[in-house]
């Protein structure tokens, strides 16, 4: 009787050795420092963030709204095996979620909602509002990177850094607002919208460890938009290596 317990309580062990190794085998970490996703990837900022990555061996998740138009994205993920590029149309829901489902069994370290439109800037005066332009530019800016981040977000709390980023914009900013005719009503709420959607992701996500991080990188030289900021401006080279080292 004793030593079929004793073989008993050794087959136990064992098996419960291997399911423990299956386990760890199945959630082993790839020898990429980790998995990133950006939107709006295939040009300014985005595309140097694909780039900016991809040379640091991450794999990276690289979508946009029309894959078939990006040459220069195809060229960087024919050089870098580690760059998937996929279809993703921020103002989709459908697509999100399909494209959620699609890599369900993927763990996303860093999320980076970049993708952004300014909008046409003369529908943004106070003289020529115009409602659709506005509708238009918070549904990319405010609205897609809350359900981007919705979607993805168990992709990112199953992953070693868990972080969520959203760039955003020093025209949002209160403080910088001044008596001078300002202008770009759209892009200003959309941007302000995004940044207390970041902050009120940053609480609900809290007991889940995940960080949510709001990035400005200033004044870009990316042919974003033809404001009459006539000032200094970084390239979007630069602009992508300064927020990869602060993320």
């Amino acid at each position: 009787m004793d030593k079929f317990l004793y073989r008993l309580i050794a087959i136990l062990v064992l098996s419960m050795s291997i399911a423990s190794a299956a386990r760890a085998q199945s959630t082993a970490w790839p020898d990429s420092p980790g998995t990133v996703l950006i939107t709006g990837s295939d040009r300014g900022i985005g595309y140097e963030l694909v780039k900016q990555y991809a040379a640091r061996n991450w794999l990276v998740l690289a979508t946009c709204r029309s894959p078939g138009k990006a040459e220069a994205l195809a060229r960087l993920a024919e050089r870098y095996p580690d760059v998937i590029v996929e279809e993703l149309d921020v103002t989709d829901i459908d697509e999100i979620e399909a494209q959620a489902a699609k890599h369900a069994d993927a763990s996303i370290d860093v999320l980076i909602n970049n993708a952004g439109i300014f909008g046409d800037i003369t529908s943004q005066s106070l003289e020529k509002l115009d409602y659709s332009t506005f509708v238009e530019v918070m549904a990319v800016n405010a609205f897609g990177p809350l359900k981007v981040s919705q979607a993805f977000v168990d992709n990112v709390a199953a992953s070693r850094q868990k972080k969520i980023v959203t760039i955003t914009s020093g025209l949002a900013s209160m403080g910088l607002t001044s008596n001078v005719k300002q202008g770009y009503y759209c892009y200003r709420a959309s941007k302000a919208s995004v940044n207390i959607i970041s902050r009120t992701l940053a609480a609900d996500l809290r007991y889940r460890e995940i960080l949510v991080g709001l990035f400005n990188p200033g004044v870009v030289d990316t042919g974003f938009v033809g404001t009459n900021y006539d000032g200094p401006k970084l390239t979007a080279g630069k602009a992508a290596d300064a927020l990869v080292e602060f993320i």
